[in-house]
């Protein structure tokens, strides 16, 4: 008797964090952001990558890249995991897109979904902030470096 309730505990042990992990996954589900990078009058880089909520990483990439179409890559969970954390501590759904538009420079849009809720920001005249340094975090846990090359100014990016 004391071995069947030993091997139970044992069982619920085991079981047990793999259902609370699946759960926490779960909470991923729905969740996607999408960057995208519009290109000025010049040569700057034009693309969009988005990350989804299971890994999965989409890039398309227009014009001024290294790699023009479609390509698929994933990332590990954990990377998906900060950025919705990051995304919630600096409570993105409150954020103002701004919307200026500046001549001759690239526009930058993000869009978030997340548990119901979808925001769009965009930054339209490279000003430094928020809605830049989330574009660029999201091209760096996203890979977009293999398949982007910047062939414009610096200030392209």
């Amino acid at each position: 008797m004391e071995r069947i309730i030993v091997c139970t505990a044992l069982l619920f042990a085991l079981v047990l964090p793999a259902r609370v992990s699946a759960q926490d996954g779960s909470t991923l589900d729905g969740f996607s952001v999408t960057l995208g990078r519009v290109g000025c009058l010049g040569m700057c880089p034009d693309y969009e990558v988005s990350i989804l909520g299971n890994g999965k990483v989409r890039y398309q990439g227009h014009s001024y890249v290294r790699v023009k179409g479609i390509r698929e890559s994933s990332i590990p969970m954990v990377d998906v995991q900060k950025l919705v954390e990051r995304l919630e501590n600096e409570h993105f759904f409150q954020w103002d897109g701004k919307g200026d538009l500046c001549v001759d420079y690239p526009q930058v849009h993000i869009t978030v979904s997340l548990r119901g809720q979808r925001k769009r920001v965009v930054e339209g005249c490279l000003s430094p902030g928020k809605i830049l340094a989330l574009a660029d975090e999201i091209d760096r846990i996203s890979g977009t470096k293999r398949w982007v090359q910047i062939t414009g100014p610096d200030s392209c990016r």
